[in-house]
């Protein structure tokens, strides 16, 4: 009987250890993003306007020109918080090279609950608000966290539903690529 207890516990272990792998590999693993042909993007159609969390009013497209991380999020979302860290690494070295990182909050309370978790992590990149969410239903988007990587035209380079370590070495050889591109052509 001790035997078999001992069999079950070690089970049971086993599972609770592999468990905790798959969802932090889950939660910022995602597949690599490889560089789409220019003819092979889309662009992005929905050129929103949203104030920040002083009050300025942001339009994405004032950000053409420049590669922009468009990252749709909420302070209550775990997976939102898992990611923040590896986003805000990035924008601190890749900011200065041109990357613009727009992060929009969905949170219904809006700037009170926002502007704390800002602080509390210390995110140095643009923070829009959205309490209606209604970007989020303009994309029917499936879920939180979700993040668009558009090229300096404004086209989709990236899509990703859930987390994602944006500081890797992957994404930070695919920003280089788009960093080298040409930003010029026409719009929509």
């Amino acid at each position: 009987m001790v035997r078999l207890i001992s069999y079950i516990v070690a089970v049971v272990l086993l599972v609770v250890v592999c468990l905790i792998v798959y969802r932090r590999v889950a939660l910022l693993g995602g597949p690599p993003i490889a560089l789409p042909t220019p003819q092979e993007r889309a662009f992005f159609t929905v050129d929103f306007i949203l104030p920040d969390i002083a009050g300025n009013v942001v339009r994405l497209s004032d950000l053409r020109g420049r590669p922009v991380l468009i990252n749709i999020w909420a302070t209550w979302c775990y997976p939102c918080r898992v990611e923040m860290p590896s986003m805000n690494a990035l924008y601190q070295d890749y900011h200065a090279k041109g990357l613009a990182i727009v992060a929009i909050a969905t949170d219904a309370e809006g700037k009170p609950v926002v502007v704390p978790f800002l602080q509390a992590y210390r995110l140095a990149f643009t923070v829009l608000l959205d309490p209606q969410n209604m970007l989020g239903a303009q994309l029917q988007m499936p879920g939180l966290p979700t993040s668009y990587l558009l090229d300096k035209r404004g086209r989709i380079v990236g899509f990703e539903i859930g987390a994602r370590d944006w500081n890797s070495r992957p994404i930070r050889h695919l920003l280089d690529q788009l960093l080298a591109e040409d930003g010029g052509g026409t719009t929509p």
